[in-house]
């Protein structure tokens, strides 16, 4: 699967925050390398995060070249507008490398620009529920147990 313009992101960055941060310091870096010139650059250029060095890794793309940096800051402005955000609350705090084994799930099966925004809520005691622009999937234990209680009171 290939997006429209021709990015796919990087499974390390997983939700829409992460998604700004990068066009932050895309747009930093940017600013320094016009302001500064490249033949200066070179030296005293500051080193991107590792998010932003895996997405330029994998797009391919020379950073030194204006015109390159300027379909990178495109194409990660059209994603923003146009990758889905599924919200995903879990009953504790998830960690990132389950989080990015969900991202890339999602990216293999769904849309290769997909973006999680994860939540907490305690109260649905485990799994999760999964909310996309349209639909609601709820695979939390408190939802299993409210559709059993019936059998639960008969058992007992």
């Amino acid at each position: 699967m290939k997006s429209e313009p021709g990015i796919n992101l990087t499974d390390t960055i997983v939700t829409p925050i992460e998604l700004g941060k990068i066009q932050r310091e895309l747009f930093t870096l940017d600013e320094f390398l016009t302001q500064s010139g490249v033949k200066s650059a070179r030296t005293s250029m500051p080193l991107p995060s590792p998010m932003l060095q895996s997405l330029i890794t994998s797009s391919k793309l020379e950073m030194l070249k204006s015109d390159e940096r300027t379909q990178l800051v495109n194409q990660l402005k059209f994603v923003r507008r146009t990758a889905p955000v599924v919200h995903i609350t879990f009953a504790s705090t998830p960690s990132k490398r389950a989080l990015r084994a969900l991202v890339k799930w999602f990216r293999d099966n769904i849309h290769p620009n997909a973006l999680i925004e994860p939540g907490v809520q305690a109260s649905i005691a485990g799994g999760c529920l999964v909310r996309t622009s349209t639909k609601t999937f709820d695979f939390s234990i408190q939802k299993i147990l409210s559709e059993t209680k019936p059998n639960l009171i008969k058992a007992l």
